[in-house]
């Protein structure tokens, strides 16, 4: 009975995952939402013309016509920190969502202060940080 439930459930599981390759799979079309905040309007457009200069999906104009969502959610901090020397941090991370809402893939939060090294633009460095992962995970 153990050996029969265990197969039931590795079969569901790889039903899905089959599906979720088939939906993040190479050239689909991927509509990117953003938060309605001005970290989030302009992290989201930097994060549109990244993955357009990635070419690995198109970037769609309307959710009517992707094939998945990449809902990117923002938290950004502020303050004199040890890093940020009073500038704002920001993190962001990335859901994929199918068509009908169901959750394919969630990124952990890369997260980024101004500094120096990333011209004191930590929206940038972390848009470059989160793509980076993606590259990873998607190639």
């Amino acid at each position: 009975m153990k050996s029969i439930c265990l197969f039931i459930l590795m079969s569901a599981y790889s039903i899905v995952m089959f599906a979720q390759d088939q939906v993040l799979k190479k050239g689909n079309a991927v509509y990117v939402e953003v938060p309605k905040s001005d970290v989030g309007s302009s992290a989201g457009q930097e994060l549109k013309e990244a993955l357009q200069s990635w070419g690995y999906w198109k970037v769609a104009s309307s959710k009517g016509s992707a094939d998945f969502v990449l809902k990117l959610d923002t938290k950004v901090s502020g303050g004199v920190t040890w890093t940020s020397w009073g500038g704002k941090s920001v993190a962001l991370s990335a859901s994929f969502l199918s068509k009908n809402n169901e959750e394919l893939w969630q990124s952990e939060y890369y997260k980024s202060s101004p500094n120096g090294a990333n011209g004191y633009n930590s929206q940038s460095a972390a848009v470059k940080k989160l793509m980076k992962a993606l590259r990873k995970k998607f190639q």
